[in-house]
């Protein structure tokens, strides 16, 4: 079984980089003070350097079935032990004639499938515009193609739609007989679950990603290709949004893969050995000050007041372009000793510290001498839900009042 025809794979192929090229001048028109002598050579280098950086046609065919699969997996073991964890804990509530124990795995599959068919809600609608178009018979015929690429999508968002309306389905009808209690078990598993669809992009993202940087050829991109390609793609972006300064989201979207490609230091890996500690160090210093020089830009579009400021940071993206094509490394990290620059690991390790700490004490509380068992469990996952509440964006009001109806929840029973 093949992914498509060598044929068709070479049309792909051809109209792909023919696109890139188009989409590469329409990006050289952000340099309008620039001459044409210049904009033909800030065009030509990040032409080479997206073609360096690119992945064949079959590879990205390949690494998106492969990420989508990887995904689907890491996600059906990730709902399977939320909800056998939600499960344990309705066990733990000692309730008579309490719901039966797939509630709650079938419950957190439910919502992370409705979730991540919210995510991918503008692909259903562009496919079944296809088939629409197609009609039954040229639908039959797609969807019986020996090639992968014919059925692929539309077989996934298929089997995703009627696992979602089947599991959807027997939760409601098993849940509405459960106890209160179960309920509201139910209602947390699904809430995890559908938390954890709406990120299935970011999943399949990152393992696109991480098999692209697998399967590019050895020594074929430079370490800054993909970091001037992308920052070209912002600062395009950044001109054409000029009329609408005061709304920077297109910008800041360029701007994080752009970030996220500053960060990537594979080519450098590629060049180096494993015993080569210092070269590596060094490139992991630049990339990371070239992160977080970019991430700079990102804070400064949130706080742009007037469409002087907004210019101003779409200059300072034009001179980034600039100094890297001509290579000038001492130029494009001028201004980039004002802060130090954080690692990744950091700010992980800043933002779930808190939700690590109220995890570990939802173990340890229950096992403590003189806590009863329906007081522990009642601890056990107010304290839970209020980890999961602190990696959520939502406001101090918000949190305060969920902790609060979990609360009453939980120990209104134990009230004399």
């Amino acid at each position: 079984m093949r992914v498509m025809s060598d044929d068709e794979l070479r049309h792909r192929e051809a109209m792909w980089v023919r696109h890139g090229a188009l989409q590469i001048r329409r990006y050289a028109e952000a340099f309008p003070d620039a001459d044409d002598a210049e904009r033909q050579r800030v065009r030509m280098a990040v032409l080479y350097a997206w073609m360096r950086d690119r992945c064949p046609v079959a590879v990205q065919f390949v690494a998106n079935y492969v990420a989508t699969a990887a995904t689907a997996l890491g996600m059906a073991g990730v709902a399977a032990t939320g909800g056998a964890v939600a499960a344990l804990f309705a066990a733990h509530t000692g309730t008579p004639g309490g719901a039966p124990w797939w509630l709650f795995p079938a419950a957190t599959w439910a919502a992370v499938c409705l979730g991540s068919l919210f995510v991918v809600r503008d692909d259903v609608r562009q496919v079944v515009a296809v088939f629409r178009r197609l009609g039954t018979r040229g639908a039959l015929r797609r969807l019986t193609q020996p090639q992968i690429a014919y059925w692929f999508v539309p077989a996934t968002l298929c089997v995703t739609a009627v696992v979602a309306a089947a599991a959807s389905w027997l939760t409601l009808v098993t849940a509405l007989a459960a106890p209160t209690g179960q309920q509201m078990i139910t209602a947390a598993a699904g809430l995890f679950g559908a938390t954890l669809g709406l990120q299935a992009a970011r999943w399949v993202g990152g393992v696109e990603r991480l098999l692209h940087r697998r399967l590019r050829r050895v020594g074929r991109a430079h370490p800054l290709d993909a970091v001037l390609v992308e920052l070209m793609a912002a600062t395009s972006a950044c001109s054409r949004g000029r009329a609408r300064w005061w709304d920077p989201r297109t910008v800041r979207t360029r701007l994080a893969v752009a970030t996220a490609a500053a960060g990537d230091i594979t080519a450098v890996r590629r060049r180096t050995s494993v015993t080569e500690l210092a070269a590596r160090h060094r490139a992991r210093r630049l990339h990371t000050a070239l992160a977080e020089l970019v991430r700079r830009h990102d804070r400064a579009l949130i706080q742009v007041r007037t469409a002087g400021e907004y210019d101003a940071v779409t200059a300072s993206q034009h001179a980034g372009v600039l100094a890297l094509v001509a290579g000038d490394a001492e130029a494009l990290m001028r201004h980039s000793a004002g802060e130090p620059p954080t690692s990744r690991t950091a700010r992980l390790l800043r933002r779930t510290a808190s939700s690590l700490v109220l995890a570990a004490f939802a173990l340890a509380v229950p096992l403590l001498p003189g806590v009863d068992r329906a007081t522990g469990a009642g601890v056990r996952i107010l304290l839970l839900m209020t980890a999961a509440l602190a990696l959520t964006p939502a406001d101090g009001s918000a949190s305060g009042s969920v902790r609060s109806a979990l609360e009453r929840s939980l120990f209104t029973k134990n009230t004399p």
